[in-house]
């Protein structure tokens, strides 16, 4: 590994130039990982509707094809959870944040199947269930969850506090929150991290755990946290939750990936028992990012080159491979941004370079700020560099499953009666302007096209900030026949795109909405969008 690291080291060196120099821009990059972190730490993206529709048309139009935004951070759900009030009462259904009637994993979704992006919802904090706040208020509710180190004090790491992740209970309470997500939402594969599946090696001290070790192999529980078979009896304990939960969601649905993003191997299995060659060799993970996230770039090349050996998709320099290769695919994390510190385009296209001669899927970046003005605007560096092509999904073997839905702004021509709108320019609009009615007896129509059939969720676009006042009643034109129906939705402040219908459009072809009312009616932008959940 080290004579590989060398010999690609000496190469850049002997040319003269960089990879981004030598790089030839637009050259076609086949089928890749290109993802992002969508994090509420330290960026804005999640916390209004318009910033996200920014936020992935931004993405999209660089090249990105998959985003993995949070979910489950600081012991709370950025989604309405029936799970959470179950557990702790209705005050903990979403983070207070968005206590006000949002959703905004539904409206990334939205606006992510828009651009044709997969997404891979993020459980980011998994087992821990605080940061400095004493286990917070899970551990306070349910104190017997509660991961011990030696000394019987709550574990805690890196300002992190843990859940017993070996404990039955808390463990239930994971697949839970997972089993809700796949169950609510039309998502393509759930993410978890270094902390899911993952507990701090100097844990496995509640007296649940001590008694299990003991039952199971009839040895006392060592003091020594990683005492060799301790720690991986703790490690295998986790791995075999990580076969429940992969059995869980592909009973769910065998389309959806899970997507596992641990420390760097073994580094992972010591400090974090996370034995991911075993998840590969058990078979129980699709899509791996081990998290390479290193400041120097020749650290991260010769991390890299390890990370392929334990992944079984590279030999040593004796020709010797870890395991065999399996069904996985491997894009590592790059870190591009932590606090008030960058890795630069230069650094990143050299990551990216080493990736794809070590045979890798592609690449993962932590986190949406860092590819913006703040980074030398690296997202565009890579979009001329790296994915000027568009790419495919590499786990899906070929298969599309999702491409941009079908969108239709107003056309004024479409408009009747003429004389009857009037025009505004508005940022929030779709397409930076839309018509409003003036007068009685209005009708705005759009013409779309369905070419894959399926089932589609019909939405209106409504300017970013504006009320809906008057509700359309909506007529849906196809070969087959005409729909008519008038849309059962509330007033909405905060615009964007609303749900008002689901369509069986199992036929592709030409499809004709036509909105009709009265004054104040809005005409701005219509989207139909295939929902994979959908069977009729």
């Amino acid at each position: 590994m080290k004579t590989v690291t060398a010999l690609l080291l000496a190469a850049v060196l002997l040319s003269g130039c960089s990879p981004a120099e030598d790089r030839k821009a637009g050259a076609a990059a086949g089928d890749e990982i290109r993802g992002v972190w969508i994090t509420n730490v330290d960026s804005d993206v999640l916390f209004s509707k318009q910033a996200i529709a920014e936020a992935m048309d931004y993405l999209a139009g660089r090249g990105f094809n998959m985003v993995f935004p949070v979910v489950w951070n600081k012991g709370l759900t950025l989604y309405p959870s029936d799970v959470m009030a179950e557990y702790f009462g209705e005050a903990f259904r979403i983070d207070t944040v968005f206590a006000n009637g949002r959703d905004p994993l539904q409206e990334l979704i939205v606006e992510a199947r828009r651009v044709g992006m997969e997404v891979m919802p993020w459980f980011e904090f998994g087992f821990s269930s605080s940061y400095q706040d004493s286990g917070g208020y899970i551990l306070q509710r349910y104190p017997h969850w509660a991961a011990r180190d030696v000394n019987g004090d709550l574990l805690a790491k890196n300002g992190f506090e843990w859940m017993n992740a070996l404990n039955p209970e808390v463990q239930d309470f994971m697949l839970a929150l997972i089993r809700e997500v796949i169950t609510n939402y039309d998502i393509d594969g759930i993410q978890g991290d270094d902390r899911l599946p993952a507990m701090p090696a100097e844990g496995g001290y509640s007296d649940y755990t001590r008694a299990l070790y003991e039952r199971e192999t009839g040895r006392q529980v060592p003091d020594d946290p990683r005492e060799p078979r301790f720690l991986q009896w703790k490690a295998d304990k986790l791995t075999s939750f990580g076969g429940r939960l992969y059995t869980m969601v592909k009973n769910q649905d065998p389309e959806l990936m899970v997507s596992l993003s641990p420390s760097i191997y073994p580094w992972s299995l010591h400090e974090y028992l996370q034995d991911w060659p075993a998840w590969i060799r058990r078979g129980q993970v699709d899509l791996l990012h081990p998290q390479n996230y290193r400041y120097e770039i020749e650290r991260y090349i010769s991390t890299a080159d390890t990370m392929a050996w334990y992944a079984g998709l590279a030999t040593d320099e004796s020709g010797n491979r870890y395991i065999p290769e399996h069904d996985v695919v491997i894009a590592p994390g790059i870190l591009i941004k932590a606090g008030p510190r960058y890795n630069g385009p230069e650094y990143v296209l050299r990551a990216t370079d080493h990736n794809r001669e070590l045979g890798l899927h592609g690449e993962v970046y932590f986190f949406y700020e860092g590819l913006g003005a703040s980074n030398e605007y690296l997202a565009d560096t890579l979009f001329k560099y790296v994915y000027s092509e568009p790419a495919g999904q590499p786990h899906r073997r070929g298969r599309i499953r999702i491409t941009p839905a079908p969108v239709a702004v107003v056309d004024p021509a479409m408009l009747e009666p003429a004389g009857g709108w009037a025009s505004t320019e508005d940022t929030g609009a779709f397409a930076g302007n839309y018509y409003t009615g003036l007068t009685d007896s209005l009708k705005a129509t759009f013409n779309l096209t369905v070419d894959r059939g399926g089932f589609y969720d019909l939405y209106i676009h409504y300017p970013f900030g504006s009320g809906i006042e008057s509700i359309p009643e909506i007529r849906v034109k196809r070969a087959s026949g005409v729909l008519s129906f008038r849309p059962d939705f509330e007033y909405e402040q905060t615009g964007g795109w609303i749900r008002v219908s689901r369509l069986d459009l199992r036929e592709p072809g030409e499809v004709t909405i036509t909105m009709s009312g009265n004054r104040n009616l809005i005409a701005d932008a219509v989207m139909l969008l295939q929902n994979h959940k959908a069977i009729k």
